[in-house]
């Protein structure tokens, strides 16, 4: 991720807050922050350390990655969530329905201005699902079985969706 250093000053300034309370606050080393201040990118956990230390959302000090093309998952051994950063738009959508119906385990981190989107979701949820490799005997044979199963359950073509 990428932080808007100007905007998080500004809040700091606001707050009346320095680098020494956000050394205390996050745990961060001062060398730390200044890279950060210095390059601009940092991981989400770091993000959303920052963001508590002023007390706003991490959609408000965060920047936007220009020329994305990237689909990223990212977690840690054994933890419980995933972040990813999306680009593609009909994951997108899945995953801000999913915020939407599901707040409680799947959270939007930051919208960015070309459309893409990161966030926090389930480890359980990642799946890594190759599809089918069948010769054309074996697609035939399952051809064939889909089209006996609706003739033999009378469905119509409405009913099957």
């Amino acid at each position: 991720m990428r932080l808007n250093v100007n905007r998080y000053k500004e809040l700091l300034e606001s707050k009346n807050l320095d680098e020494l309370d956000i050394e205390r606050k996050t745990g961060l080393s001062m060398s730390t922050i200044n890279w950060i201040f210095e390059n601009e990118y940092l991981e989400i956990s770091t993000l959303e350390r920052l963001a508590d230390v002023v007390k706003c959302g991490t959609k408000e000090i965060a920047l936007p990655d220009h020329n994305n093309i990237e689909n990223v998952i990212e977690w840690q051994r054994d933890s419980k969530t995933a972040t990813v950063s999306l680009t593609q738009g009909r994951t997108i959508t899945r995953v801000m329905k999913l915020a939407e119906s599901r707040p409680e385990e799947c959270r939007i981190i930051a919208e960015n201005k070309d459309g893409s989107i990161c966030a926090r979701v389930p480890v359980g949820w990642i799946r890594i699902n190759p599809g089918m490799n069948l010769n054309e005997e074996q697609r035939e044979k399952r051809a064939d079985r889909m089209r006996c199963n609706i003739l033999n359950n009378d469905y119509s073509r409405g009913e099957m969706g």
